[in-house]
């Protein structure tokens, strides 16, 4: 994909989240055997478990990685928006987020109205994180307001993807 592309995409995935932004570290994102593609559309039932997420960096660097789902109870009305599915701090450099701290478990994505996006930032700390404050709600997070509060700046690494809302009576597995 050429750099235009690229650009136009991220300002698709990230409208009204952050100004498009160009990931420095890489990270890849596995949900069982299968590697994310950016941008690509999922089932619900493949996203229901935490994903494996491995980054780049060095090992004497810590990361932090939050999930948002921005389009929370629609895509077309996100009044809930951004809806945080997972926060993991404390994430060496060149690891699996395994080795990290969980801080706010994962919530696979389950939209019901429409298509969401899903959105993975990396950032990178500039000291170990301890002392974070439970998040008392998963709704109206703000991830840039999060990676402020906490020194982290712009984000260093993206992954993101759509899970459409299953249809009643539909199987899942299908």
């Amino acid at each position: 994909m050429n750099a235009i592309a690229y650009l136009d995409a991220l300002r698709n995935a990230l409208k009204d989240v952050m100004e498009p932004f160009i990931p420095t570290i890489p990270m890849a994102v596995y949900f069982g055997a299968d590697a994310l593609i950016n941008s690509c559309e999922l089932k619900t039932f493949v996203v229901q478990n935490a994903p494996r997420v491995v980054i780049g960096g060095q090992p004497n660097e810590l990361y932090t990685l939050v999930m948002i789902d921005p389009d929370v109870p629609n895509p077309n009305a996100p009044h809930l928006s951004q809806l945080v599915s997972w926060i993991v701090t404390n994430i060496p450099g060149g690891a699996s987020c395994a080795q990290g701290t969980e801080i706010v478990p994962y919530v696979g994505p389950n939209p019901q109205i429409g298509v969401h996006r899903y959105i993975l930032f990396l950032y990178q700390q500039q000291a170990r994180l301890d002392d974070i404050d439970a998040i008392e709600s998963r709704f109206h997070f703000n991830v840039e307001g999060f990676a402020n509060m906490h020194n982290m700046g712009k984000p260093v690494g993206l992954s993101y993807f759509n899970v459409r809302r299953q249809a009643n009576g539909r199987n899942a597995n299908a």
